[in-house]
């Protein structure tokens, strides 16, 4: 479940954002912006409703806090609906606004909108912290240059099946021969350095008759 920080000194309005969210979501409230900086210092939320008119901080304050610190989306709640108000918030840091009184259709709609992003982000974020691990480990390999090449090349073809002819040509700089095993020989003893790496073979797959292709996402 995503984690919803409510931040609203109406006390009523907390209770029915809560009643409203929480059969899909985890639901915490706080009723000042002292509060909401101190819970986000101890847990991490998904997502922060945050009213605009806050005693001692106000929602502007909090929001610019919040974005100094912390990578947390912040949809903001206000009953000022003027285009300075707006602009305020999303210098502030605000990432959406929805103004008071709101339809609750409207704000489930506007809330699942920046959850969906979150989510996406942290996915391209996990894939490129995959990438980037994968591409460390490769380059630890003991390969001689010739490998090392061949790994290269391949890897920038991510996905893609290269020929024989091409890797031949490419990266040993000479054409195919019918019964040269070079080209096979080294692609051997790149799989055998993987796998005594603690890696998958399946990396680099054998498509026959077509040629070799590497994949950064296997099956083990």
């Amino acid at each position: 479940m995503s984690k919803i920080l409510v931040v609203d000194d109406d006390v009523q309005l907390c209770e029915l954002l809560t009643e409203v969210l929480e059969d899909e979501h985890d639901v915490s409230c706080v009723h000042c912006g002292e509060s909401a900086i101190e819970y986000l210092q101890n847990k991490g939320v998904d997502l922060v409703l945050l009213d605009v008119m806050l005693p001692n901080l106000d929602g502007m304050q909090v929001a610019r806090r919040i974005c100094q610190r912390f990578a947390t989306p912040i949809l903001m709640l206000t009953a000022l609906g003027d285009e300075a108000t707006m602009l305020d918030g999303l210098q502030a840091g605000a990432d959406h606004f929805i103004t008071k009184p709101f339809k609750v259709p409207e704000l489930l709609i506007r809330i699942s909108a920046i959850l969906r992003r979150v989510g996406l982000e942290r996915q391209r974020h996990m894939i490129r912290s995959g990438e980037e691990k994968m591409a460390a480990e490769m380059s630890r390999l003991p390969l001689t240059s010739t490998e090392a090449e061949l790994l290269e090349y391949l890897i920038k073809n991510d996905g893609i099946v290269v020929s024989k002819a091409e890797l031949q040509k490419q990266v040993l700089k000479k054409e195919l021969s019918p019964f040269d095993r070079n080209l096979d020989m080294h692609i051997s003893n790149i799989r055998r350095k993987i796998v005594l790496a603690g890696m998958s073979k399946l990396h680099i797959k054998t498509v026959r008759g077509r040629g070799y292709s590497y994949s950064e996402c296997v099956n083990h």
